[in-house]
């Protein structure tokens, strides 16, 4: 079994930490586009459908068809453009796949272990956010646990793990960022938050409200950093292979199989490919 080593504490200076990585040379990652196959369309399809509240039969209906699908003209075309649109989706998951990937490599990199007053302290902002996703989808906390079959303990390290991974790859980026000499000014942060320059001004307004414009600015140079990260790694695209696509259907299929009581278009979903929660054909 191999030995575990506790990491240092990093150099503090007041009550703010300082990392280091073992290396700052570009990322080398290699990520797996899924193959469409017409199984994936075929699921798609018949999801498409089934949240239209109608049947395949419907599709021979002329009027019907142009009526929910303007713009194209038979159900040949609507099966090529639920396929173009599958790619798409497994190419945003390749990219999905790189940044997940650059994030774990640079964060293996840190050199430090997180003092345990700042993983404190993100431990408390993780639960908060978990208990205000559960209130914004109207369900309390008794709840979610009968229905996830879960158990208190098991909840808490799930919120343990997730401060620790979420503290550490925040602790490298800071070193990443600090070697390339990166910066964030308060007219980047719209850009970086995906929001106008308007949104971007009441947020920095609210945050210093708040008192909390120093964590805001914190979290903006991290994504700056991780951007720079992704932007700058070597990735690998390996494009799935018709025997490659079968395996995973295969797998995908004898998974299913161990759920009992699942049933209907839900229990029929190709794995790791596009599905049709994400079309937009209607």
């Amino acid at each position: 079994m191999a030995i575990q080593f506790e990491k240092p504490q990093p150099l503090m200076v007041g009550d703010k930490a300082y990392y280091t990585l073992s290396s700052y040379d570009p990322v080398q990652v290699k990520v797996t586009v899924p193959l469409v196959t017409d199984a994936d369309v075929t699921f798609a399809l018949a999801t498409l459908l089934a949240q239209m509240e109608a049947t395949p039969e419907q599709l021979s209906d002329h009027e019907w068809f142009a009526q929910h699908f303007p713009g194209l003209e038979s159900t040949d075309a609507l099966v090529e453009q639920i396929g173009l649109e599958l790619e798409q989706m497994n190419m945003q998951f390749a990219e999905q796949q790189k940044i997940d990937q650059c994030r774990a490599e640079i964060t293996r990199r840190l050199n430090q272990s997180v003092p345990a007053m700042h993983l404190a302290r993100v431990r408390e902002s993780v639960r908060a956010q978990f208990e205000q996703s559960l209130a914004m989808d109207g369900i309390t906390l008794t709840a979610f646990l009968a229905r996830s079959g879960a158990s208190m303990a098991q909840v808490e390290q799930m919120l343990d793990e997730q401060a620790r991974a979420s503290a550490e790859e925040g602790a490298a980026l800071d070193a990443f960022a600090r070697e390339r000499k990166l910066a964030v000014s308060a007219e980047e942060l719209g850009d970086l938050l995906g929001v106008g320059p308007e949104d971007a001004k009441d947020i920095i307004a609210q945050a210093r409200a708040a008192g909390q414009y120093d964590d805001l600015m914190d979290g903006a140079l991290r994504m700056k950093a991780l951007a720079a990260v992704v932007s700058e790694c070597d990735c690998t695209y390996h494009h799935e292979t018709e025997e490659e696509a079968r395996e995973r259907l295969a797998a995908a299929a004898q998974l299913r199989g161990q759920y009992a009581g699942t049933d209907g278009a839900a229990g029929n979903a190709p794995q790791g490919s596009g599905n049709a929660s994400g079309l937009h054909l209607v």
